[in-house]
């Protein structure tokens, strides 16, 4: 027990910087873990709403907006988390909206260049 008061009154000063230097370290760790939570939860709600405003029409009988949906397949690009989702969500919306008669160009050709844009990264 002496040894440790002898230490500690030899070596306080350094002790404490060290003290103080783990609660600093630990203080950034949890900081960055909490951030890193934060921004995946906010990755994620901002990536259902994305795919909802694609292909969820705005009222039981409405009809989706070719430029909103144009813009959320545009948008899809910057979720790299969610490539391989969708790449599959995209291909199958694909199959399906081209056998649509008069389907608009401008949504199927949104949809390519996305889906090249995700495949190249991959």
């Amino acid at each position: 027990m002496e040894h440790i008061f002898e230490l500690i009154k030899n070596y306080g000063s350094q002790l404490s910087a060290i003290g103080a230097a783990i609660a600093f370290i630990f203080a950034i760790y949890k900081f960055q873990v909490e951030r890193a939570a934060s921004h995946f939860w906010k990755e994620f709600e901002a990536y259902h709403k994305l795919v909802k405003e694609l292909v969820e029409p705005p009222s039981e009988n409405g009809a989706l907006y070719i430029d909103r949906q144009t813009a959320a397949i545009y948008e899809l690009r910057f979720y790299k988390r969610y490539y391989s989702h969708s790449l599959r969500m995209l291909k199958g919306l694909r199959d399906k909206w081209i056998a649509v008669p008069n389907q608009f160009p401008r949504l199927i050709e949104e949809l390519n260049l996305t889906i090249e844009y995700i495949e190249k990264k991959l």
